[in-house]
C-alpha cells in the first residue's frame, strides 16, 4: 500500500491500526522523501535478525540450522531448568 503523506496524516490512527493488524507495510511518499510506516513488532522483529546476521560466523551457524530443520533433520529437545529452586 503507497499513500500520500496527507492521507497519511489525515487518517493517522486507523492506519497505524492497519499496519499492526495486517503486519503489512505502508510506504508514505511525499515531496521531501518518502517512508514506510510499520507495526513496532515487525521493526523489533528485522531489528533482531539484522543484529543476529551481522557476525558473518553467526549468519552461518543459523543458516546451517535453518537448512537442517528444512531437510528433516531437527531434534526435539527438552529444556533445561538450571534455575536451582530446590
Amino acid at each position: 500500500m503507497s499513500i500520500s503523506a496527507s492521507k497519511a496524516r489525515d487518517g493517522l490512527f486507523p492506519l497505524i491500526e492497519k499496519v499492526n493488524n495486517d503486519h503489512e507495510p505502508v510506504h508514505i511518499t511525499s515531496r521531501k522523501g518518502n517512508a514506510y510506516l510499520i507495526a513496532e513488532d515487525d521493526f523489533r522483529g528485522w531489528q533482531e535478525t539484522a543484529y543476529l546476521l551481522r557476525s558473518p560466523a553467526n549468519a552461518r551457524v543459523l543458516m546451517d540450522s535453518i537448512a537442517e530443520l528444512d531437510a528433516g533433520e531437527g531434534r526435539i529437545r527438552d529444556l533445561v531448568d538450571t534455575g536451582g529452586d530446590e
